[in-house]
């Protein structure tokens, strides 16, 4: 399958739903939807087509756009071909369709309660939209990645908002995992509910030690600078 032949496949599906379509280089394919139609698309490519969904990213493009960039990035392993499915999130009604649920695809969890977190991009009919990696203390109304929030920003605490941590199924056992475990690179929370020996459910809390690598390249560095600051922190 060719990047035309993904085109044509989603035009003859979708029809107008499908605004725009471009191939920027040979093995990545970029759609532009409407948000309303989100799930119903990413449902397809990923149920129907039998896409990997690889991440989702949120961009900060009011001074351009008048709003965010959410882009759904998807991998045809076999065919050495990508897609990304872009919508524009208007700056005075910030949200999206979550994908999790909506489309049902698990994967796409913790990408999107990053993209609400950093972005103040609010998610609608996600399973779990708790807070992931803002400090438990950070403002509910301030967004790291918006570009007019400065780098050097250390805001007031505000506990207010906290995430809460799941209950237990009745009759389970919480054990605790953590923060800090010896075989634990950085602090990590895990609680598994277990009856007997069986683990039946369990809950996280990590991103402790969340560097603002994405704010400081953002911000503060060129193209060529990026992937050397990424290579240091994630030891490659």
């Amino acid at each position: 399958m060719t990047g035309s032949d993904l085109v044509k496949k989603l035009k003859d599906h979708f029809g107008d739903k499908i605004k725009r379509s471009e191939q920027p280089v040979n093995d990545m394919v970029m759609v532009t939807i409407d948000r309303a139609h989100s799930a119903e698309v990413c449902r397809h490519i990923f149920h129907d087509l039998a896409a990997r969904f690889v991440v989702a990213v949120g961009t900060d493009v009011r001074e351009g756009e008048g709003g965010f960039f959410v882009d759904y990035v998807y991998s045809f392993a076999a065919d050495h071909l990508f897609i990304t499915v872009r919508m524009l999130v208007p700056q005075k009604d910030v949200w999206i369709e979550s994908i999790t649920g909506g489309a049902d695809i698990p994967a796409a969890n913790w990408a999107e309660r990053e993209i609400q977190d950093l972005l103040g991009i609010k998610l609608k009919n996600h399973p779990d939209p708790r807070r992931l990696i803002l400090a438990d203390d950070w403002p509910a109304n301030l967004h790291p990645l918006r570009r007019d929030v400065p780098l050097q920003t250390y805001p007031n605490s505000d506990r207010s908002h906290a995430q809460e941590m799941k209950k237990p199924p009745e009759g389970s056992t919480v054990v605790p995992i953590g923060p800090f475990f010896p075989v634990l690179e950085e602090p990590a929370y895990f609680r598994l509910f277990v009856e007997g020996e069986k683990v039946i459910g369990g809950d996280y809390r990590g991103f402790y030690s969340h560097r603002g690598i994405e704010k400081i390249a953002d911000s503060q560095l060129n193209y060529n600078q990026v992937p050397f600051l990424a290579e240091r922190i994630c030891g490659i």
